[in-house]
């Protein structure tokens, strides 16, 4: 088993009533197979859709409405822990606030609020912000572990803004200690034992060696956490990844590793700001127990309306129905214009 980037390229022909019904022929699509899992991506419209500005107002002021992660209701209308596992019901970090997701979707199911601010845009997620939230979200999945051992998975979601599914714009991490991860977890975590098996080396580091060599898709390293673009993206406007090479849990994920982790993200997001990405979704697998070939894997995609008179959102058929990502960017130009803010 080798890694191979395999690109299939795909056209249609057809006659285009724009130029006289004369026949034309796009061949800008491909379809992309992820070197680990072998998963498909399918690339199209490309360069047709960007994304679509938010005006903060419309979710603030008199139009926000009632919300529970606001003063003065946090503190009456959230969920506490039990005591067993929170002896003191919340946790606090700076500005951000450890609560019990009043709606779980797991046994273990936290949210970390960043701010009592309703509406946190991006420029407002300091680095010191960003620690807390995150270094809050890695207390919270150490003490369930201490609490419940038998418990082999964690992992975070972000939801930040619409479209990207949050049930609430006030932003918040969600947290989990789980039995389930999720298929892309599983997925991954099968090839990876499948290549080690196969080639007697770990793949992440041969993966990351290759994407170096190649310099299509790596934007840099920070401390010890690589960042790159995924050759084939989940997401709808590219993916942006980043792994530490090594076995990581929620224990590990503090001090030195967090700044590191904080401050590839800061990069990240300044990009964000500058390019008017207004949404997105986020995950951050940590490490099994016992488990050498997970390492710490983060994924960063961009949402979007795909306009601003009907706001459809951006996930179709293709992503629910046929559970294939569809890309509307090339991976190689979202590296390009990504990387000066990772190297400068």
């Amino acid at each position: 088993m080798t890694i191979h980037f395999r690109r299939e390229r795909i056209s249609a022909d057809l006659l285009d009533p724009r130029i006289g019904f004369a026949r034309t022929t796009h061949d800008n699509m491909e379809f992309r197979y992820d070197p680990l899992t072998g998963r498909s991506t399918r690339l199209a419209h490309i360069g047709a859709i960007r994304p679509q500005k938010l005006n903060y107002d419309d979710y603030n002021g008199e139009n926000k409405g009632y919300c529970p992660f606001c003063p003065p209701q946090m503190e009456q209308a959230t969920s506490i822990f039990p005591r067993e596992l929170i002896p003191e019901g919340r946790l606090v970090r700076g500005d951000t606030t450890l609560i019990a997701n009043i709606a779980p979707y797991d046994t273990y199911s936290g949210l970390v609020v960043l701010s009592e601010k309703h509406v946190l845009t991006i420029e407002d997620m300091t680095v010191n912000l960003l620690r807390d939230a995150f270094g809050l979200a890695a207390e919270f999945m150490e003490r369930v572990k201490k609490h419940d051992p038998q418990i082999p998975y964690y992992f975070m979601g972000w939801n930040y803004m619409p479209p990207s599914g949050g049930g609430l714009v006030h932003a918040h991490i969600q947290v989990f200690g789980s039995r389930d991860p999720g298929n892309v977890f599983f997925s991954d975590l099968h090839a990876l034992s499948r290549y080690k098996k196969e080639t007697g080396h770990h793949f992440w580091p041969d993966y990351l060696t290759e994407e170096q060599k190649r310099g299509e898709r790596y934007l840099a390293q920070v401390g010890e956490l690589h960042w790159f673009v995924p050759f084939a993206p989940l997401g709808f406007m590219g993916d942006v990844m980043a792994i530490l090479p090594r076995p990581c849990t929620p224990a590990h994920f503090k001090e030195k590793l967090l700044d590191d982790f904080v401050a590839g993200l800061s990069r990240l997001f300044t990009f964000y700001k500058d390019k008017g990405v207004y949404s997105f979704n986020a995950s951050i697998h940590f490490s099994p127990d016992r488990n050498s070939e997970y390492p710490l894997v983060v994924r960063f995609s961009p949402r979007t309306f795909l306009n601003r008179k009907y706001y459809p959102p951006d996930a179709n058929f293709f992503h629910i129905m046929l559970q294939q990502p569809v890309c509307v960017v090339w991976p190689e130009e979202t590296a390009e214009l990504i990387r000066p803010y990772f190297t400068a």
